[in-house]
């Protein structure tokens, strides 16, 4: 991969891993607000972790654009997003989503619900660890399908919803990390 490349993907990792570490938020807030375990630690640590995640995502986006400057790609058409392909895969996660909150209301499981979602998103990152060519995604969305059916087997009802909940976020945020690791190792190669 050329210079102009690696920075290009120092800036679009860490986008991805911004998106990463807010839904690994939302995942692992639902999880613990459903186990009601905040608490005065629990919230503290919550929060200084999605803080942390979330600035160095943004300093990681910043260093990528700066790497860009210093890096140009050779011409303009040279990274284009894959917008096509990309919406395709939102869509469709978005209408599996929405089938499965309706068929979990209409079987009064709520639980499932949580389940149900989950599987959706550990799905979802199988076509865009193709779509970005990031194995890590592909990963990700094996993990969390063998953590939701592991999570199916062992719980009901709201113990379920925390073990989903739970297990997801912590897999986004540990993805999230392991990201910018990843574009931070790249960046530093670059400047060096």
């Amino acid at each position: 991969m050329d210079k102009s490349a690696q920075a290009e993907f120092v800036a679009g990792a860490a986008r991805g891993a911004l998106v990463t570490a807010l839904a690994g938020a939302g995942w692992l807030g639902w999880g613990l607000g459903v186990a009601q375990a905040y608490n005065a630690v629990v919230g503290s640590i919550f929060g200084a972790v999605a803080l942390f995640l979330w600035i160095w995502s943004v300093y990681t986006i910043r260093t990528g654009r700066a790497l860009r400057r210093r890096f140009p790609a050779p011409s303009l058409s040279a990274f284009k997003f894959p917008t096509r392909p990309f919406t395709l895969v939102v869509l469709t996660e978005a209408f599996a989503i929405l089938v499965v909150l309706l068929a979990a209301a209409r079987v009064h499981r709520t639980d499932l619900a949580a389940l149900g979602c989950a599987l959706v998103i550990g799905a979802h990152y199988l076509p865009l660890a193709k779509i970005f060519h990031a194995p890590i995604l592909a990963v990700l969305g094996v993990l969390i399908t063998l953590w939701c059916v592991l999570s199916a087997a062992l719980f009901r009802s709201s113990p379920l919803v925390v073990a989903v909940s739970i297990g997801t976020g912590i897999l986004l945020w540990a993805a999230s990390i392991a990201i910018l690791l990843r574009a931070r190792s790249i960046a530093h190669s670059l400047r060096s």
